[in-house]
């Protein structure tokens, strides 16, 4: 009987140890906000920091941007064109900055200054002048998003909300991107 209850008392120790360990995995699963996810890879280690950071710092420049096109635009579909930049990058970047916040992921602190000499150089332009420097700027950045996005989308390895973010997010860059291309075509006529 002595030999049952040592067992039977080492027996419910460690059931009780590996219900705390199950529970703290829980705790921690909750705290890094990966509770539910499903696929290879579903932890916020597998965000990739370092370009969550850089398409929130290019959707702000974009913004910031588009801000600026409204204001010194000289054609209509060029301010028209701002807009747009300024309410669909506002709308894909709240997107991301909710995934990122998901996975502590915090923006880069100096992420304007990436952005700033093209901000400067173009706040310097006024008339036709503006509006062909602001429509090649959003080629070019455009083709890089479409680029990174298309990346990120296809890969394999990335965390399931990043990829849907990348690939929600690419068809209306193309979408930006074709606009770009056609205003700068019709300020070459």
């Amino acid at each position: 009987m002595k030999r049952f209850t040592q067992y039977f008392g080492v027996l419910v120790t460690s059931a009780a140890i590996v219900a705390c360990a199950g529970d703290s995995n829980k705790t921690d699963e909750r705290i890094s906000g990966t509770a539910g996810t499903t696929g290879t890879a579903g932890t916020s280690a597998d965000v990739d920091r370092s370009w969550v950071q850089q398409q929130l710092a290019d959707g702000d420049a974009e913004v910031r941007l588009g801000r600026l096109a409204q204001e010194r635009g000289a054609s209509a579909d060029v301010r028209a064109f701002g807009a747009m930049m300024v309410e669909k990058h506002t709308i894909a970047g709240t997107e991301l900055k909710r995934i990122a916040m998901r996975h502590n992921v915090e923006p880069k602190p100096d992420a304007r200054d990436d952005h700033d000499d093209l901000f400067e150089r173009l706040s310097k332009l006024s008339g036709p002048e503006f509006d062909r420097a602001y429509l090649d700027a959003m080629v070019d950045e455009h083709e890089d998003a479409a680029d990174a996005l298309e990346n990120k989308a296809n890969k394999n390895d990335e965390h399931a909300d990043v990829k849907d973010w990348a690939s929600k997010t690419l068809p209306e860059v193309k979408q930006h991107l074709e606009r770009a291309k056609d205003l700068l075509q019709r300020l070459d006529r």
